[in-house]
């Protein structure tokens, strides 16, 4: 399974997160079962989940600023989870170059997201690592 493959099915999740009351360990046992594939990479898929879920305010805080125009409440949810991943893995996982994470976002958007969002989530990181 390759890493774009482990962000999308952490996506995947994590927006299945939002819409379930059950517990994250149920839902990501149930994933399991579903895409019994990201054992392939699960110390990468849970980091990602983890990490995201553990810290989404300071994220969120983050990108807010180059949002231009729009709230965090008016993004689209898929859109979200994606800025959140992006920023999770430019800030804390060392050997993945933010080009790549940007470019992997992208690629994200532009499956998940509306007619702009691969663009408006191409500017909003490309902002956010010219003020790191």
């Amino acid at each position: 399974m390759s890493r774009i493959e482990t962000r999308e099915r952490a996506m995947e999740l994590l927006f299945q997160i939002g819409f379930r009351n059950d517990p994250i360990s149920n839902q990501i046992e149930m994933f399991r079962e579903t895409y019994p594939e990201i054992a392939e990479d699960e110390p990468y898929f849970l980091d990602i989940v983890y990490g995201v879920i553990n810290s989404r305010d300071e994220l969120d805080e983050k990108f807010v600023p180059f949002l231009k125009r729009w709230k965090l409440e008016r993004l689209p949810q898929t859109d979200r989870i994606i800025l959140e991943i992006a920023v999770y893995e430019i800030l804390t996982v060392e050997e993945i170059p933010t080009s790549v994470s940007i470019n992997e976002a992208v690629k994200l958007a532009k499956k998940y997201g509306t007619s702009s969002s691969s663009s408006y989530i191409n500017g909003v990181l490309s902002n956010f690592v010219k003020s790191l």
